[in-house]
């Protein structure tokens, strides 16, 4: 039985939907997506009403009519019908619907298996396990078809890639199914071997599709989603040909995925290309004499009209007479021609066609076009551009060649050749008056290749054609000339933002920022969803010093960011950081101001709590609105919003230390110091940069201070070396020490110097006498890890610079200090370390004799000097 009238009658509404909503060719997926962006709101209800009625017509009657096949025909249909429209919850449940009512079995589970030639160890792999219902099913599907018709399919290319294998290697003596447990997976799919699934149905090939179809549309554009996808691709490639146009889908879906990973790029554009070879170039040519039958069997002349598009067009490439002569640019074969075996007749490549979402033949060649220029091949996408009639891009393939190329090679004058082409489209040739500009259209069969700039320097057409601001943009791009760009919103009705953006970016260059502030505030009133243009205001407002609007635009920038477009990126957050940090350093000044105020409004005589009084009797207590924008602007909120987005860039760019040490400077800002923030942002940051310099000595005096020396110790009353509770910041601090800053030391003795007060606190006696004999050598030149021999008279600055104690003032300081604290040390718990025990004081006097001899020269009679004679003589 055939379709019924109002099926056919849905189909065609179905038809008109997609020829309105999906007339814009683009790259990848976007076919499958671009239909949910527009609204036909009365087509729309009339295919709703019209999948009601069938669906009642069809499932609801239950005479032996309808077969089970038109009912699994049918909710494919409804299925995609629902993707379009973009219902994902009515398109999912006619697909389970589907599944069910055909017996058909599948799951994406995971075995265990190798992709590349030298992989060893076998990995869980995604795979799809699918088995159809019974074979009446099956023999449903196909039926009609001949066995040739049946094996006919299009070319599968090999990947030949010296890294990946062909296909899946999966492992045979090892458990299988490791994404899912075997209690996870339908009992018709626990013993299928991945490698060895049985031959589906037509219908359920179809049904994989949909699915790869409905997660291509309604799941975000990332690596996972594409990893999810391609098994139900694969699975379909890899089975027996069922019919021509699924297996020609399902290797599209697979070159989409392909062409976006470098070692399969070269395989997925060729695949799109033989599948456009034989999608166009076989649909163009003139019928074969000895093709196929149609399925009657009635013999007929299989030669039909054909008719040709003539070159007079109007300004929208809509043809105003039909004419018997060859189109010029008509599409050739990439590859060899086709065999007899590789393609189908039209009825069988039409015979799923509405079950499947297969793009139009314009958007395939597009979405071709796009793939050729991703891999640099501008030529082969230039010939497919000028075909399809997109001048915006014909214009912008011969603008790149002249970027690519050199002077004298293949894009010599692609420039020039982009003007003229841009111009051709949006002004009257040269020489043309303004009354003439409105009946004057472009002549669509000149070789665009022949135009000259020159020749196009008249009036703007009126009226301009439809795609004139997207050309007037380009052309500001090309000229650097902003009067393009205002042009273009002008004619946009200030719609198009990406004029404004582009003008933006021209007030950029040449510095004037209040012009480009402007612009890009046009530019995300109209498209407010564009998280990179909401990160470049807050750019342009941050660098004016507007604090409020930039945090504002790099808020919006990350609420509207996506995983693949910029936005949610660790220097958005990093500025939203500094953003609201200048926002609190401006109300810490504005709070000092009044209170400055406020203390010389008091000298004048009148307490300051009248004052405050007579405010409350005046506004009745503050508003909410005003409580609010008062929380708002709180100091202690402003510095931890900033602490909480400088954090969550850290953790984004997790290896740059300069977010880490804003993390630092903000977390100690902090009343009381964020010290669980300060510890993971310096263990960060040692981490990376792995010097002693990237220690600052201030923030490690805060740590100790605040979080070590100042804390009780439990076992107070014990003997030996303490150790801190787990998990209390003490013994995270003393790890930090220990572990992470004692290995870098070699030459700042002041870091010693914070350690012996950290083994000190721990009942360290040997280790803190160590390391303040170590800080003592580390000052006046000696080994900083500890060793016997004073080389050197040289002692290392804050900055890394070497400077020598006897001639500058501030290390003799240093030197001084850090000699005090050696004798201090060694006469507090030099007894209590066996190897001095008693001669703690020889110890001591040779110290300070030494530092004596070298620096009395220049240092005699100082108030250093003096105090190193009071220690010696406390020494005797």
């Amino acid at each position: 039985m055939t379709e019924t009238l109002q099926w056919l009658v849905l189909r065609c509404h179905v038809w008109h939907y997609k020829l309105l909503t999906q007339p814009s060719l683009g790259p990848g997926s976007i076919f499958t997506k671009s239909s949910q962006w527009s609204d036909v709101p009365t087509l729309q209800q009339t295919i709703e009403q019209g999948l009601e009625e069938v669906e009642k017509q069809v499932l609801d009657d239950a005479s032996a009519v309808w077969t089970t096949h038109h009912k699994v025909r049918f909710l494919l249909e409804k299925a995609n019908v629902c993707i379009m429209l973009g219902h994902d919850g009515k398109a999912k449940e006619a697909l389970q619907q589907a599944t069910r009512l055909n017996g058909f079995v599948y799951a994406l589970s995971g075995a265990l298996g190798k992709r590349t030639r030298f992989q060893e160890k076998s990995t869980s792999q995604l795979v799809v396990l699918a088995k159809s219902g019974e074979a009446k099913a099956s023999a449903a599907g196909v039926k009609g078809e001949s066995q040739a018709e049946l094996q006919a399919k299009p070319q599968a290319l090999a990947l030949n890639d010296d890294t990946l294998l062909e296909n899946l290697e999966f492992a045979k003596d090892k458990p299988q199914h490791e994404g899912a447990r075997l209690s996870d997976l339908p009992p018709a799919l626990k013993d299928l071997s991945p490698d060895e699934q049985p031959r589906l149905s037509a219908l359920d090939q179809i049904i994989l599709l949909t699915e790869a179809t409905l997660k291509d549309a309604f799941s975000p554009a990332d690596t996972l989603t594409s990893e999810e996808i391609l098994p139900f691709a694969v699975r379909v490639i890899s089975d027996q040909s069922t019919n021509w146009q699924i297996y020609t889908q399902a290797l599209l879906v697979r070159s989409r995925i392909e062409v976006h990973r470098s070692r399969t790029l070269e395989r997925g554009v060729l695949q799109m290309q033989a599948v456009v070879d034989q999608v166009i170039v076989d649909t163009t040519a003139e019928p074969h004499a000895g093709e196929t039958n149609p399925p009657n069997g009635t013999p007929h002349d299989t030669r039909v009209p054909a008719i040709q598009v003539s070159s007079t067009e109007d300004e929208h490439g809509i043809s105003g007479r039909i004419s018997g002569r060859p189109r010029s640019d008509k599409p050739t074969s990439f590859f060899p021609a086709a065999k007899p075996t590789d393609t189908a007749p039209a009825h069988v490549r039409l015979q799923y066609i509405h079950a499947l979402s297969s793009p139009p033949r314009w958007h395939l060649e597009s979405e071709l076009a796009y793939a050729w220029a991703s891999v640099g091949s501008l030529v082969s996408a230039l010939e497919i551009f000028k075909r399809l009639r997109l001048w915006a891009e014909v214009a912008l393939c011969f603008a790149s060649n002249a970027a690519n190329d050199d002077e004298d090679g293949r894009g010599s004058g692609g420039e020039a050749k982009a003007k003229a082409v841009l111009r051709w489209r949006l002004f009257c040739r040269t020489g043309s008056t303004g009354e003439q500009a409105g009946g004057e259209e472009p002549d669509e069969a000149v070789d665009v290749s022949d135009l000259r700039e020159a020749d196009y320097q008249g009036p703007e057409r009126s009226p301009p054609p439809p795609n004139a601001p997207r050309l007037f943009c380009i052309l500001g791009d090309i000229e650097n000339s902003p009067s393009h760009y205002e042009r273009a919103w002008e004619i946009s009705n200030h719609r198009f933002s990406r004029a404004q953006r582009s003008l933006g970016e021209y007030y950029l260059q040449q510095k004037d920022l209040e012009q480009a502030r402007g612009a890009y505030r046009k530019a995300v009133a109209v498209n407010r969803l564009s998280s990179e243009w909401w990160s470049r205001l807050g750019d342009i407002t941050l660098r004016m010093g507007d604090f409020s609007e930039a945090a504002q635009a790099f808020g919006r920038a990350i609420a509207c960011a996506d995983n693949i477009v910029g936005g949610e990126d660790a220097r958005t957050w990093s500025n939203l950081g500094s953003s609201l940090y200048s926002l609190y350093v401006e109300r810490v000044q504005e709070l000092k101001k009044e209170r400055e105020d406020q203390e010389k409004f008091d000298d004048s005589g009148e307490p300051a709590a009248a004052v405050g009084r007579q405010d409350d009797d005046e506004d009745n207590g503050p508003t909410e609105t005003s409580a609010q924008k008062s929380a708002q602007r709180d100091p202690a909120t402003l510095l931890s919003q900033s602490l909480a987005a400088y954090k969550r860039g850290a953790s984004i760019a997790h290896d740059n230390w300069r977010i880490w040490d804003n993390v630092i400077t903000l977390a100690s800002r902090l009343r009381p110091p964020a010290i669980p923030d300060i510890l993971l942002a310096l263990q960060n940051v040692m981490r990376i940069r792995n010097t002693e310099d990237a220690v600052e000595i201030e923030i490690l005096r805060l740590l100790l201070n605040e979080a070590v020396l100042s804390q009780p110790k439990t076992d107070d009353t014990a003997a030996g070396v303490y150790d801190p509770p787990r998990g209390s910041h003490e013994r995270a601090v003393c790890e930090l020490l220990e572990t992470s800053i004692v290995p870098l030391i070699t030459t700042r003795s002041e870091l010693w110097e914070l350690v012996a007060r950290e083994r000190v606190w721990r009942r360290d006696y040997p280790g803190a006498v160590d390391a303040a004999e170590k800080a003592w050598r580390a000052a006046i030149g000696g080994a900083g890890a500890g060793g016997g021999l004073l080389p050197s008279s040289g002692t290392a600055s804050a900055d890394g610079s070497k400077r020598d104690w006897r001639e500058d003032k501030e290390a003799w300081q240093a030197v001084v200090e850090r000699t005090d604290d050696l004798v201090s040390m060694l006469e507090n718990y030099g007894e209590e370390v066996p190897e001095i025990g008693a001669k703690w004081k020889g110890k001591a006097r040779s110290a300070v004799r030494s530092v004596l001899g070298k620096a009395k020269e220049n240092w005699e009679g100082s108030e250093e000097w003096e105090r190193l004679q009071g220690l010696l003589e406390g020494l005797r």
